[in-house]
């Protein structure tokens, strides 16, 4: 896919290229738009060797990687992988005959294309191809090593040149063929001329031969060489006065000399000087293999490793008419000049193209020039950032108006309809003439005084400042946009049309249009506003385009499509865009300037100011040709693809392609993303399918019968009235399953069938009712006792899930529970349970050295320490009592109805008992159990203490009993133990309790007590 519309004028040329009248400036290579495309637009390869154009104006590229169907869009690849015929994919030279057949040239022989059909055919030349010439209809002669003839297929030496061969070329009814070691002519009579090539040229390359009016030009290796008529063959200095090698020649149409030498390109129109392209004025390295001609006289360039470029003649120039290459602002002369101003100065253009320099940067001082407004012949107001200027064409001299004016920007100065000027500065709007200033009556009103913009006829005066856009109207000041991003928005621009429509440019949310009487239309991004905020409006009343600029570029508004815009969007072109550029120049955007003087139509042409000089475009700009612009359909793809030639008007499908799509174009090469397609499928579709720049058609399902499709073409900013239409015809036949005698055969096996299964229903009905008894009853036993094997393994896996395999004692899951369970319990009868003491007690139990134990002894002496501390702590708890494993040497007693003062004596007998007992180890050795425990309660005897969970209550447990460890104490029970000046909400709010129960403990509202 292209990339890279590369529009306008190489700046630093224009004053050498300038002629008496701007108009008809003499051609030159800077008028030239370049285009480029690289693989990375779909190109097979960037070395690119050959070029052609077929019968349809399709371009066709011959890389080194594969053959290339260009149609300004898409790149369609044929190689050897899909062209098995196709002698080689490293192509070297291409040609149309006058059949239309395209030849193919190859490093490894000769294949031929139909350019109807897409098929091709191999011919028996094995050798590199070097050139092909058409030297009579149906004759094509062949440079591979030797010269062959091919003529009906037939393949024949020329047997009167014996040496190698490599370019051939035709002038005048004259053949002419280089070789090895000498140039050969060949008259209309069949009678030959040899010329000696010199020395060091026969030891080179030749790679092309071009008839101009000086003779014969030979480009090879060592430079450019001419035919004498004398015969001999001398070395000619290339136009920069040096040698190098010359890959290709050309005439064009126009009487246009271009010359490809070693990364440059030179170009001459007729007797004019050469001019010289190199990489710095390309933007890439000039090195071509091939120029070539197409049918609309542009000129394509195939590079060896950039790809290939397309040069046509532009419309919009660019001129730089003085030193200053940023211009601001933009005027004419009471005498019909154009005047303008740069960042330093103020000049004067003719109709002649002389400059004229006007006021200096002495005068100026480094102010920006915002407006420019002639009072009368001999003075010029200007709109400065310090204040208004006046300058005098009599004495030179600039001097300052209104000394309440100076030290601000006076953006706008414009005539007023009543007399007068109108002046738009920071402090609001005012009203001028040679002596008096006065304030409009409305500046306190205005939200905002700094005025940017201005437009007026004789019914409305529209202006914008920072802050919104207004109408003042019989003596009333209205604010545009209420309840819309207008309301606020900076204004660039206004403009009011014939018809009282207003249009206004804000910054950041488009533009805004009213016609009259209705309500506001918005022109944004998302609707096809290009390249950001505009800066200028310029109506042209005889043609009805709107032209806009914005800094990235230039595009116009169809004034008729407001009036539907609301449904059908608006009609718009885009004429300049970021990435243009001609050729000689590097990419700048437009466009430019300050205050109002942003365009100004002169010449028939609209000029703007920019960055990079000034942009001139013709009104008339012709942004494509509508005739030349023919829809045409490549292909039809199903099961089978079936190619449609240009002629083409019906394809008939197999009986069995339902499924298919098909491909369709436009040749559009300058612009091929103004093209935009409909189609429709008549006979199918009911209507017609809008689908942008998509080029394929899909439809599936298709039923059997006759269609015409019908693609339609246009330019985006045209109605579908001036679009092109193509049509083809689609036969699909019918399958034999879509006949009407299959469909018979088919419904009488259809009732047949139904016969014969109501026979079979009517006989096995009784069978399977009772076979579906007996099933039941099977299935309903087999489920009975399914249910009461699964309420077993329930019970099994629920003690399972609940005990701890090496201890047998409940587990953290069991805990986790159960105890919300006695804690649900406990809620519902705390009153009578306090009233007696009990609470909830959770007491942990930590037995010390077991990591020891586990280290010196291994696992079965810690699981046996482990399993007579759990039947010890079994044993001595009983009732609702239970003991669950915590963790590896941690267990957990939950005391679910015990007295208060009970909880410690308890807990100390249980740690006592834990000492008591001795551990035999694996050698023999008896060992003590050592244990800590610590234990809270739940709910914790604080303020609001039922508010805690029991995971609070297991942590202060926890945190007790790192207290124990801390303090290195062994066979203790340790509790904390509250303040009565805390409540709950000490622990509820915390977000670490490790850190709240420290604070806590130095604070001595919690103390840690143990027995």
């Amino acid at each position: 896919m292209q990339k890279f519309w590369l529009p306008l004028v190489a700046l630093c040329h224009v004053l050498a290229i300038f002629a008496p009248a701007i108009y008809a400036s003499n051609p030159s290579v800077y008028d030239y738009d370049i285009k480029h495309w690289t693989s990375a637009d779909g190109l097979s390869s960037n070395s690119v060797r050959a070029i052609t154009q077929d019968k349809l104006g399709y371009m066709w590229f011959g890389t080194l990687f594969g053959l290339n169907r260009f149609d300004g869009r898409q790149f369609e690849v044929f190689n050897t992988e899909l062209y098995p015929k196709l002698a080689s994919n490293a192509i070297t030279q291409l040609l149309t005959d006058s059949e239309g057949n395209i030849w193919v040239g190859t490093k490894s022989g000769l294949s031929v294309l139909d350019a109807n059909t897409l098929t091709l055919e191999r011919l028996p030349v094995f050798s590199e191809v070097t050139s092909l010439l058409e030297v009579a209809p149906g004759e094509i002669w062949v440079a591979a090593d030797q010269l062959f003839s091919i003529s009906s297929g037939k393949v024949k030496r020329v047997e009167h040149i014996k040496a190698v061969v490599s370019q051939l070329a035709q002038a005048n009814n004259q053949i002419w063929v280089s070789s090895s070691d000498a140039i050969y002519q060949r008259d209309v009579e069949g009678n030959w001329q040899q010329f000696e090539l010199p020395p060091e040229l026969a030891q080179n390359p030749v790679y092309d031969l071009a008839w101009t009016e000086e003779g014969l030009q030979i480009a090879s290796e060592t430079g450019l060489y001419r035919l004498q008529a004398d015969g001999r063959i001398l070395l000619q200095l290339l136009p920069d006065q040096t040698t190098a090698p010359v890959y290709r020649l050309l005439q064009d149409i126009s009487g246009a000399n271009w010359m490809s030498v070693y990364r440059k390109l030179f170009y001459q129109y007729q007797q004019q000087p050469w001019q010289t392209i190199t990489t710095s004025e390309l933007g890439s390295s000039p090195w071509f293999s091939n120029i070539y001609q197409d049918k609309d006289h542009n000129i394509w360039l195939s590079s060896f490793s950039d790809g290939v470029f397309l040069a046509s003649r532009s419309q919009i120039r660019r001129f730089l008419p003085g030193t200053e290459p940023i211009i601001r602002s933009v005027s004419l002369t009471p005498q019909g000049q154009l005047l303008f101003a740069s960042q330093s100065d103020v000049g004067i253009l003719s109709a002649a193209g002389e400059y004229q320099q006007l006021i200096t940067d002495t005068h100026l001082q480094g102010q920006t020039v915002h407006d420019l407004f002639w009072p009368d012949d001999d003075h010029l107001w200007l709109g400065l950032e310090r204040g208004l200027f006046r300058y005098s064409l009599k004495d030179a001299s600039l001097t300052p108006l209104f000394p309440l004016l100076q030290g601000q920007a006076v953006r706008v100065v414009q005539a007023a309809n009543e007399g007068g000027v109108l002046l738009g500065t920071q402090q609001g709007l005012f009203l001028a003439n040679s002596t008096e200033l006065q304030a409009l009556p409305f500046n306190p009103e205005l939200e905002s005084r700094q005025i940017t913009a201005l437009s007026q006829n004789k019914d409305l005066l529209v202006f914008g400042t920072s802050r919104g856009s207004y109408r003042w109207h019989e003596q009333r000041l209205t604010r545009l946009g209420i309840g819309s991003a207008l309301y606020n928005a900076y204004i660039m621009a206004t403009l009011i049309l014939p018809d009282n429509t207003v249009l206004v440019s804000t910054l950041d949310d488009g533009i805004f249009i009213q016609p009259p009487g209705q309500p506001w239309l918005q022109l944004h991004g998302a609707n096809g506003l290009l390249h950001g905020p505009a800066l200028s409006f310029y109506f042209h009343q005889q043609s009805g385009w709107l032209w806009i600029s914005t800094h990235k570029g230039i595009f116009r508004l169809w004034r008729d499509s407001l009036a539907q815009a609301a449904t059908d969007g608006f009609r718009l072109e885009e004429i300049l865009s970021p990435y243009d550029r001609q050729m000689g120049s590097v990419t700048s955007r437009c466009c430019n300037g300050t205050g109002q003087a942003k365009v100004v139509y002169w010449q028939q042409q609209l000029w703007y100011p920019t960055l990079r000089g000034l942009v001139a475009v013709p009104e008339g700009f012709i942004g494509s040709a509508p005739s030349g612009l023919q829809p045409l359909i490549k292909r039809v793809t199903a099961h089978n693809t079936y190619p449609v030639s240009g002629l083409q008007q019906r394809q008939t499908l197999e009986q069995y392609e339902r499924n298919l799509s098909i491909s369709y174009s436009a040749l559009e090469f300058s612009r091929p993303d103004s093209v935009v397609f409909r189609y429709k499928l008549a006979g199918f579709d009911q209507q017609w399918h809008d689908v942008a720049d998509r080029r394929e058609a899909v439809y599936t399902n298709l039923p059997p019968g006759s269609f015409e499709f019908k693609v339609q073409a246009k330019y985006s900013h045209q109605s579908w009235q001036d679009a092109t239409e193509t049509q083809l015809f689609l036969q699909i036949p019918r399958r034999f399953d879509e006949t009407v005698l299959y469909r018979l055969l088919w419904l009488l096996l259809l009732l047949c069938s139904l016969y014969g299964l109501f026979w079979l229903y009517r006989q096995n009905n009784l069978v399977k009712q009772e076979q579906l008894a007996n099933l039941v009853r099977q299935r309903t036993q087999e489920l009975e006792n399914t249910n009461q094997k699964l309420n077993e393994l329930n019970e099994q896996l629920s003690q399972l899930t609940h005990r701890d395999a090496t201890t047998g004692l409940r587990n953290l899951r069991f805990m986790q529970e159960q105890l919300p369970k006695d804690i649900e319990h406990f809620q519902r009868n705390r009153q009578s349970l306090t009233q007696q003491g009990k609470t909830i007690a959770l007491l942990l139990l930590e037995l010390e050295h077991y990591q020891q134990i586990l280290a010196n002894y291994g696992s079965n002496s810690a699981d046996t320490m482990l399993q007579q501390a759990s039947a010890l702590l079994i044993r001595e708890t009983g009732g609702s009592d239970y003991v669950v494993r915590y963790a590896d040497d941690r267990f957990v007693v939950v005391f679910r109805d015990i007295s208060v003062a009970q909880v410690t004596q308890y807990s100390t007998r249980l740690l006592s008992q834990l000492a008591a007992s001795e551990l035999i180890v694996a050698d023999g050795q008896l060992i003590r159990l050592v244990s800590s425990a610590a234990y809270a309660l739940y709910p914790l005897p604080l303020l609001g203490g039922q508010l805690l969970n029991w995971e609070v209550s297991m942590q202060l447990a926890e945190q007790a009993l790192a207290q124990l460890r801390a303090k290195q104490l062994s066979n203790k029970v340790a509790t904390l133990t509250f303040d009565s000046q805390l409540d709950a909400f000490e622990f509820e709010e915390s977000q670490d309790l490790e850190l709240q129960i420290s604070r806590l403990l130095n604070e001595g509202l919690l103390a840690l007590q143990y027995d």
